[in-house]
């Protein structure tokens, strides 16, 4: 499974209003009745150098659309405020109606804002 990244080429400003969105495949392909809107989806993104920097912990979606294998996260300017500039890995982590646990790789890029 690749790692899906969000914010290049350019990098996503910190202090910004951003939509995170994520098509999740399994085995290559959309899966409806994987990828459910009756699941939990939250994102979790840290980079991996010490200190360890968190940038979003668990943070809940605020739209799935199953039969796109759409989720979105939608986070604000006061959740970006202060978020360093670089690169962060972190997981999707799906935890499905019947506690079946999958995660998705992805990366956030995040540069200063430049006035």
């Amino acid at each position: 499974m690749s790692r899906q990244s969000w914010g290049d080429p350019d990098a996503i400003p910190e202090g910004s209003d951003v939509s995170l969105e994520a098509v999740l495949t399994v085995n290559g392909a959309i899966s409806p009745s994987q990828i459910t809107s009756s699941g939990t989806f939250t994102v979790s993104i840290e980079n991996t150098v010490l200190p360890i920097q968190t940038i979003l912990t668990d943070e809940l979606s605020d739209a799935v659309i199953a039969s796109a294998g759409l989720v979105r996260w939608d986070i604000t300017s006061a959740q970006t405020s202060g978020w360093p500039a670089g690169t962060f890995d972190g997981d999707i982590k799906l935890v499905d109606s019947g506690g079946t646990i999958t995660y998705w790789p992805v990366s956030l890029r995040i540069r200063s804002v430049v006035d």
